[in-house]
């Protein structure tokens, strides 16, 4: 008697080995499938989900344990507008897309690099027929030279690029400018939202000093002359402000 009970004992506790075993390798099947469930994090809006969800239904078998993550990857960058994409699966099944994309501060709408947005390290990337964000709008001069081919690859386009930042990150200056002219010499004209005059700014060099003219003439002299004094304001020389009246 004892001896039967021994025995059961131990081919149950194979049994349970056995069911264990098999129900792990269901497990770890099911687990190398990718679920039709994605989780997208996006953060602006030159790709939105939906177009997304469209690239990974065409890209993933979710039926296939055999997916590609550095491929995926690969795929999303060709869009210009994604700077950075992470793909990975989590331990439901579900694909996990962290999606990183250019923000742009002014858009280029003249010149050699016409319909191209400018981000914050000076990166181009083109304008989108899905979205539009309003920026500083660049003028830029047909006969600009540009060194290997690059605006900011250059002294010039980097002042350039450090007075665009400038005035963006300013509270006062990102509310009041609306286009920037720049001519074939490199000389800088700002048009402020505001006001009808145009702002003379010369080579974007001195920001300090020449903005805060420019913050000066908004705070002193329109107060006192009128907003519509004034058809040119020049700051671009040392220690003075030049003021043009309408005739």
């Amino acid at each position: 008697m004892k001896y039967m009970i021994q025995k059961i004992k131990k081919i149950t506790s194979v049994l349970v080995t056995l069911i264990i075993v098999i129900l792990l390798i269901v497990s770890i099947n099911e687990n190398n499938k990718i679920s039709n469930n994605f989780i997208l994090d996006v953060d602006s809006s030159f790709i939105h989900h939906a177009k997304l969800e469209r690239i990974l239904i065409n890209e993933i078998d979710t039926n296939s344990s055999e997916v590609n993550f550095f491929d995926i990857e690969k795929k999303i960058k060709l869009n210009p507008h994604v700077k950075d994409v992470k793909v990975f699966k989590d331990l439901r099944g579900n694909l996990n897309v962290g999606l990183t994309q250019y923000k742009p501060i002014a858009r280029i709408v003249s010149g050699k690099f016409i319909d191209n947005y400018i981000d914050v390290d000076g990166h181009l990337f083109p304008t989108s027929k899905d979205y539009s964000k309003r920026v500083i709008l660049i003028h830029l001069s047909d006969n600009i030279i540009y060194e290997n081919n690059s605006i900011f690859n250059s002294p010039f386009g980097e002042d350039l690029l450090k007075m665009i930042n400038f005035i963006n990150q300013n509270n006062f200056f990102n509310k009041i400018i609306s286009e920037i002219d720049v001519d074939s010499n490199k000389n800088i004209v700002i048009h402020p939202f505001l006001s009808k005059q145009k702002i003379i700014f010369g080579y974007p060099d001195m920001l300090e000093e020449k903005f805060n003219k420019i913050s000066l003439f908004y705070n002193q002299i329109i107060p006192s002359k009128g907003w519509n004094t004034y058809k040119t304001v020049n700051v671009k020389f040392k220690d003075q402000i030049i003021c043009d009246k309408f005739s």
